[in-house]
């Protein structure tokens, strides 16, 4: 996943795309952390974004900005 991200943030990134930016690496959050908490079968997935923002920063996976 991260040379995808890479990718898109050497492509995307301008002075002015931050805010587009902070969306889309929320979005890439939500579909990560509603995984997750399918696969541990939570009934919220909101529940378990803290876990997996923690595990994505200990993990290494990048971010756009």
């Amino acid at each position: 996943m991260n040379p995808k991200i890479q990718g898109w943030r050497n492509y995307y990134y301008t002075a002015y795309s931050g805010r587009k930016l902070a969306k889309l690496d929320w979005y890439i959050l939500q579909r990560f952390t509603r995984w997750y908490a399918r696969k541990r079968q939570r009934r919220g997935w909101m529940s378990s974004f803290r876990e997996v923002k923690y595990l994505a920063s200990q993990c290494g996976l990048k971010t756009l900005l």
